[in-house]
């Protein structure tokens, strides 16, 4: 990634609606800011941390975030069978009280929502239909155009994430972390492997219990 750059997020009083305005500096690609809060320490008694966003895009008054750290240990779906990403329990957690817990009001006004392409790349079946979603996943061709190197893929979990019970490589400590796009069965969902390999079966099950969520979202920046 290019370069740490930790935005510290700017207020402004908006009198007209008595509520407080919130305001993102616009970020640059590479960057990595804060936006939300949620606990990554494992020590809960002193409350949740900041999230860090690596910057993916940046498009006029939107960036496109991607959580640096792999934040939870998820599940796709409670049941092995047939699955897509708009149908699985893990979209509607993540749109659902995921945000709740981890953004403010405030903070929730400025995450937009966004039209998810849904695709599969075996093409013997569907992906299911597009969807409306504010927090989602990367699908394996977007990972593999925004980290097309191996290393880039290898991501890390939070101290609440391991405490959770997610895979981890003995080498490097890393963990597994899933996609939005269906895999070689109609089970298996796409995911990264602690090495940063893309599998589209083994481990990857809907409902393997192992798995981390590495959110997606883009949000509102500038005045």
């Amino acid at each position: 990634m290019k370069r740490f750059l930790c935005i510290c997020l700017l207020f402004a009083m908006c009198f007209s609606s008595n509520a407080m305005a919130l305001t993102v500096p616009v970020p640059q690609v590479g960057d990595v800011i804060e936006f939300g809060h949620y606990e990554q320490d494992n020590v809960l008694d002193n409350g949740k941390e900041p999230i860090e966003w690596i910057v993916l895009e940046v498009q006029d008054d939107k960036a496109w975030l991607m959580s640096k750290y792999c934040l939870e240990v998820v599940i796709f779906y409670p049941q092995r069978v047939k699955m897509y990403w708009g149908i699985s329990d893990l979209r509607t957690w993540m749109n659902g009280d995921f945000i709740q817990e981890a953004f403010s009001a405030e903070e929730q006004a400025l995450i937009q929502t966004t039209t998810v392409k849904n695709d599969n790349p075996h093409g013997i079946r569907g992906a299911g239909a597009d969807t409306l979603d504010q927090v989602y996943l990367l699908s394996k061709s977007e990972v593999l155009h925004f980290m097309p190197e191996l290393e880039d893929r290898i991501a890390y979990p939070t101290e609440y994430a391991k405490a959770q019970g997610c895979t981890l490589g003995d080498a490097l400590g890393s963990c597994r972390w899933w996609t939005r796009t269906p895999g070689a069965r109609p089970m298996d969902i796409c995911g990264m492997r602690v090495d940063g390999r893309i599998t589209e079966y083994g481990m990857q099950d809907v409902d393997w219990p192992g798995n981390t969520m590495r959110p997606v979202m883009w949000i509102k920046v500038g005045e």
